[in-house]
């Protein structure tokens, strides 16, 4: 797990917002090239399977050689994708949320991604288990807060729109359903539907996720909780965390392949 800085805390209402640096170069590097992040982005263990199996399948050059141009086909990843990658790790180690299912795998076409929401899982509170929805912007904007906070596309409109849509809840619950047919994810599934449906679709948690490599400030979120505040309503429940990594975002995709040293 990476050494965590808490450099500022605050909420208001249903809603907080943290700011966390973490400033181990190295341990940072390690933390992108090894097993939680590399292998959810690049789903190493699924490709290598898929990669097997078209081999085996092939008699001829020809099919060989078609083999090597579908594998050699995959674009490059970006930025962002590594982001996402690196948010459902942390997601999983500093909070416990358990993430059925890794989105690599419903890429229908190259850019694709899980409609309604970056991250989807379950987190437990007490004695209850919730529907966890997860944002995550990826910037290296100067600005505070960066642009990626604002409009129909930023983050603060997309959280209120998770909280609000039922259509997307509904979206999301069809689409976990059957991910969870293991007998431990199933009882999570069942567990966090039971919790979201005595609320009357109210109780859920929404994670929005900063990633940043810019110094910490705190006006990166403040401004947004407070307004996000006053749009959503108990018992949803908001997190706002700004993560600050000592290394360039543009360095990422090659630090996850192990290309830096």
């Amino acid at each position: 797990m990476l050494s965590i800085d808490l450099k500022y805390h605050d909420e208001k209402d249903q809603v907080s917002w943290r700011g966390k640096h973490v400033a181990n170069v190295e341990e940072f590097k390690s933390f992108l090239s090894t097993d939680g992040v590399r292998n959810r982005l690049y789903d190493e263990e699924e490709h290598q399977d898929y990669e097997a199996e078209l081999r085996a399948l092939a008699t001829t050059d020809m099919e060989t050689d078609t083999i090597e141009r579908l594998l050699s086909s995959e674009p490059e990843k970006i930025s962002w994708e590594v982001g996402e990658a690196l948010a459902e790790s942390l997601l999983e180690e500093e909070r416990g949320v358990t993430i059925p299912w890794n989105g690599e795998r419903d890429k229908k076409t190259p850019k694709a991604s899980l409609p309604g929401a970056d991250i989807v899982g379950f987190i437990n509170d007490g004695d209850d288990v919730y529907l966890m929805i997860g944002e995550v912007k990826t910037s290296n904007d100067s600005s505070t807060p960066p642009q990626v906070m604002y409009g129909k596309s930023g983050m603060n409109h997309q959280l209120e729109n998770l909280a609000t849509n039922i259509s997307i809840h509904n979206c999301l619950l069809q689409w976990l359903r059957p991910r969870c047919k293991e007998p431990t994810l199933e009882k999570l599934y069942q567990a966090a539907v039971v919790t979201y449906l005595r609320s009357h679709g109210k109780a859920i948690k929404l994670i929005g996720m900063l990633m940043r490599d810019t110094a910490p400030a705190e006006s990166d979120l403040r401004s947004r909780g407070r307004k996000l505040a006053n749009k959503v309503t108990p018992p949803t429940d908001v997190e706002l965390d700004a993560w600050y990594f000592p290394v360039p975002i543009s360095a990422w995709v090659q630090c996850a392949k192990g290309g830096i040293t």
